[in-house]
């Protein structure tokens, strides 16, 4: 116990001499920098997609800095739905590492969001990223489950389904799109806190994805966003009807296959939570396979932990 009480305080010490706000439209390229040299641990994002969130000011999504002698040296990208809040990602400049100061964010971030009547942290993190993922554990988060990323190249899968000629496909960009907001089935977690909130930041940047949306008659079997760099297609988000949900899934999939240019050899990229296990055994017995995963942590704030006003630097 007093190992523990010595651990805090030093990592209280050391935080003081941290400056932590929401970041600033100027310091996108500061944020943009250490994302990538963190990309090996981070999933790709560019400059204007960094900058578009910072623009937004939305209390949905959110890029907060660390600063040291006047320099960003940490950020963290954080996704609030009611409740609950998704950290997107969490990364420090190399130069800074191993001083304690993506623990002193994360403490930040978990005051801020327990202050705003958040009760439950979700995070992921890469399955070769041991080092971040013992950072977190010992700071008292757990894993959850696990998130497969699921690959397969257009020619190797093979999906039948019935009644097509009732099945009808609406493709827009992400920026234009619309269809009916009804409950449907993620297949990643992360997209519960992100879809919406990332389609108003797509339609002020200069990013694009599109949305595919797909119904048998009039019944909506689901939307798949999907963006397409060369001959790899990443499904940024898949969500499907509740009825028939794996019936659903291989509609949706056909879709994609059809929509891609029927002569060139396209990949298909998906994430699956773990705990999806019909739509994970749906997706590989039509010719997908596990190419890499990312564990799911999670922590619960505890209010009285919070209690005590704590200074904040805006």
């Amino acid at each position: 116990m007093e190992s523990s009480e010595s651990e805090e305080d030093d990592l209280s010490s050391r935080c003081l001499d941290i400056i932590f706000r929401k970041a600033k439209p100027s310091e996108s390229d500061d944020v943009f920098r250490i994302y990538n040299d963190s990309i090996e641990y981070l999933d790709k994002e560019s400059k204007e997609w960094i900058e578009s969130i910072i623009r937004k000011r939305s209390r949905r999504a959110r890029i907060y800095v660390a600063i040291v002698d006047e320099k960003v040296v940490g950020f963290a990208i954080v996704y609030k739905k009611r409740n609950n809040a998704y950290i997107d990602a969490l990364a420090v400049d190399t130069k800074y590492r191993g001083k304690g100061i993506g623990s002193c964010l994360l403490s930040y971030i978990e005051d801020i969001l327990s202050r705003e009547g958040v009760e439950k942290v979700y995070l992921t993190v890469k399955n070769h990223n041991n080092k971040a993922l013992g950072i977190y554990i010992k700071n008292g988060y757990r894993i959850s489950n696990v998130i497969f990323i699921l690959e397969a190249r257009s020619s190797d899968i093979d999906v039948h389904t019935e009644n097509l000629d009732k099945i009808s496909i609406k493709v827009d960009s992400v920026k234009k799109s619309s269809f009916p907001k009804i409950k449907l089935l993620d297949t990643a977690l992360w997209s519960n806190f992100t879809w919406d909130v990332d389609e108003a930041i797509y339609r002020m940047s200069k990013e694009e994805a599109i949305n595919i949306a797909v119904y048998n008659g009039k019944r909506f079997v689901g939307v798949a966003q999907i963006s397409v760099e060369g001959n790899k297609i990443t499904v940024e988000r898949l969500a499907i009807s509740y009825y028939k949900p794996s019936e659903s899934l291989k509609i949706l999939i056909n879709a994609i296959k059809l929509h891609m240019d029927e002569n060139s050899e396209v990949s298909i990229v998906i994430p699956v939570d773990s705990t999806k296990s019909s739509l994970l055994k749906t997706l590989i017995s039509i010719g997908f396979r596990i190419i890499d995963s990312e564990y799911v942590l999670h922590k619960y704030l505890s209010i009285e932990e919070h209690q005590a006003p704590i200074p904040i630097t805006l």
